[in-house]
């Protein structure tokens, strides 16, 4: 398949989305509070912000890592790339409807917290444990994380790495913004785990939206020329 700059930029906005649902996501979102507390172990925002930051660098090498992986496997089955997006599309939809609650994944269905055994008191430990963290989380953001993989599936090496790299970003700002706000995100927590539900509904629609168009190999048209 030929991408064209508006199929690369729906993969890229698809990515972006994707890692904002996954920081929304039920089984990660519930445990900010408790994650924040563990990695700010201080009152000083820049250093908070700062280790959030390192945190988030150590998911995207791993999510990269995966990212790369599965766009070079893309390569290697380049005389089928229509296939691979006819049945990357179904995968998504299978992965977004999983995500509005019509039924369940086993595997996706719990996030996990790994209590790092070491302290979190500089950039690189944070960043480690970032790395940790990545392992811990794969199986709970398995939807959207499977949905963006299968997309990196679709285009080569350089490109997997990219839209994970975007799928990352759109986990660190509202990570960071968190260390930042982190008395105001624990405020409105409440109220925002009211509408999980419907966040999930929405997450999943986009999937399928996503999934279907790739189906028919219409991606592009999301973006006007």
């Amino acid at each position: 398949m030929n991408f064209s700059l508006t199929t690369v930029q729906v993969n890229w906005w698809a990515a972006l989305i994707g890692g904002f649902l996954s920081f929304l996501s039920p089984c990660i979102f519930p445990l900010l509070p408790g994650f924040l507390a563990f990695l700010i172990s201080s009152r000083n925002r820049k250093s908070a912000v700062w280790r959030a930051f390192a945190f988030s660098l150590g998911l995207t090498v791993i999510f990269v890592l995966l990212g790369i992986a599965s766009g070079t496997f893309g390569m290697m089955l380049s005389g089928s790339k229509r296939w691979i997006e006819l049945i990357g599309g179904i995968i998504v939809i299978v992965f977004g409807l999983s995500y509005t609650g019509l039924f369940t994944l086993p595997f996706f269905e719990k996030g996990i917290f790994i209590p790092f055994n070491r302290k979190i008191d500089g950039f690189w430990s944070a960043f480690l444990f970032g790395i940790v963290t990545s392992f811990a989380w794969t199986p709970c953001i398995g939807p959207t994380l499977g949905a963006i993989l299968t997309i990196a599936a679709t285009g080569n090496s350089l490109n997997g790495g990219v839209l994970l790299t975007i799928f990352s970003v759109g986990i660190m700002i509202p990570l960071i913004l968190a260390a930042l706000l982190v008395d105001f995100v624990n405020k409105i927590m409440p109220a925002i785990s009211k509408y999980q539900r419907q966040i999930n509904i929405v997450g999943g629609i986009i999937l399928i939206i996503v999934g279907f168009l790739m189906v028919i190999g219409k991606l592009g048209i999301l973006i006007p020329a």
